[in-house]
C-alpha cells in the first residue's frame, strides 16, 4: 500500500506543465528502476500529450488514479506472469485393461485405452452476450498392449470450436446451451481413413443433482469419393446409419461420485445405436479417481463406426 500511494503521489505532483519528451525520460527511468506500474503510466502519458490531450489525462487521473494504478498493475503482472489457463474438457483417463467380449480377427481382446482432453477460452462476451468462444481439443487411442509389439490400433483425433451462452432467466432447468464445429478423423490413409465434419446444437439443463445434455447434429456433406484410394473425397458415407444425429448425456453426482450414461440412436430400420456407462470415485487426493467404463453398441471408434463393440475398461481419472 505504501509503495502505492507514493506513487499516486508521485504522479500526481509531477503531471503538470510536462512535455511528451519528458514523460518519455520518466516512462525509461521507472523501467530501468523495475518499478513497472509507474513506467505503463509514464509511457501512457507521453503517448496521450503528444496528442494534446492533457487536461482529459489530469482529470481523469487525479479522478481515477488508485483504479488506474491497480489496472496497470494487473497488466504488468499478466505480461510478467503469464498463464495459459488451458482447463480440462471431457475426461482424462487411462485404462490399463480394456475388455471386448466381441472377437475381432485383426486384434487382440485386451488392450489399453485413453483419453487426452483440454479446452482453452479465446474471448469472451466478443458479441456482447457473455459468451465465451472455446477451441478444444480431444484425443482416444486404442493401444495393442498385449501384442508382442505393442501397437498402436487406432486414434482419434478431434479438434473442437465452439459458443457457449449462458442462459440468462432464472429459475430454469437451462442452465446454457453451445453451437459448434467438431472435426473427427483417425489420421490414416487409403481404405482405412475415416473423417466427419459436423456442425451441432447442444442445451444442457439441471435437475437437483441430475444434469442432462441432448446434442443434435448436422453432417456438413463431403464429395464422393471416384476412387476408393481418392484421398480427398468421402471416407464413410454411410456413418450416419450407425452414428445418427445426436446423442443424450445424463450426468448424476452423489457425493463424491459421478455417474454418467451417453445414449445414441440411428432412429432408422436396421436400429442401431450405442450405450455408454461412466463411474467415477475418489481414489486418491489431488483429484485422481477411479474409473469403470462400459460400452456397448457402433462407434466407439471411427475404424468401428459400423462395427459392433461390448467393452469393459478400468483405470484412472484425472480429470471428470
Amino acid at each position: 500500500m505504501k509503495r502505492v500511494a507514493l506513487a499516486i503521489i508521485v504522479v500526481l505532483v509531477s503531471s503538470f506543465g510536462i512535455t511528451p519528451k519528458e514523460a518519455y525520460q520518466k516512462a525509461l527511468k521507472f523501467e530501468k528502476n523495475s518499478d513497472f506500474k509507474s513506467a505503463l503510466y509514464w509511457y501512457k502519458k507521453a503517448s496521450q500529450l503528444s496528442l494534446g490531450i492533457t487536461n482529459n489525462i489530469n482529470k481523469n487521473h487525479k479522478k481515477n488514479s488508485k483504479k488506474s494504478i491497480k489496472q496497470e498493475s494487473n497488466i504488468v503482472r499478466s505480461i510478467i506472469d503469464p498463464k495459459i489457463k488451458i482447463e480440462p474438457y471431457y475426461i482424462n483417463y487411462l485404462m490399463p485393461v480394456a475388455y471386448d467380449t466381441v472377437k475381432h480377427s485383426n486384434r487382440k481382446s485386451i488392450e489399453t485405452k485413453f483419453q487426452i482432453s483440454f479446452k482453452k477460452r479465446l474471448s469472451y462476451n466478443f458479441f456482447g452476450l457473455k459468451e465465451s468462444i472455446y477451441a478444444a481439443y480431444t484425443q482416444v487411442s486404442y493401444w495393442q498392449t498385449t501384442e508382442k509389439s505393442s501397437p498402436f490400433r487406432e486414434t482419434n483425433y478431434m479438434p473442437e470450436l465452439f459458443v457457449l451462452f449462458p442462459y440468462k432467466k432464472e429459475n430454469l432447468l437451462l442452465k446454457y446451451y453451445r453451437l459448434g464445429l467438431l472435426h473427427q478423423s483417425n489420421g490414416r490413409g487409403g481404405i482405412e481413413s475415416r473423417s466427419w465434419n459436423r456442425l451441432y446444437l447442444q442445451g444442457v439443463f439441471r435437475y437437483k443433482d441430475f444434469i442432462f445434455a441432448p446434442r443434435v447434429w448436422y453432417r456438413i456433406p463431403e464429395r464422393k469419393k471416384t476412387t476408393p484410394l481418392d484421398a480427398s473425397g468421402d471416407d464413410n458415407p454411410d456413418i450416419w446409419n450407425y452414428m445418427g444425429y445426436g446423442d443424450l448425456k445424463i450426468i448424476y453426482s452423489y457425493k463424491a461420485q459421478r455417474f454418467s450414461l451417453l445414449l445414441r440412436n440411428n432412429f432408422r430400420t436396421p436400429n442401431r445405436g450405442a450405450v455408454q456407462f461412466d463411474w467415477t470415485f475418489p481414489l486418491f487426493r489431488d483429484g485422481v479417481f477411479g474409473y469403470l467404463q462400459i460400452f456397448s453398441g457402433y462407434g466407439e471408434s471411427l475404424i468401428d463406426y459400423n462395427k459392433r463393440n461390448n467393452r469393459i475398461g478400468i483405470g484412472i481419472a484425472i480429470s471428470r
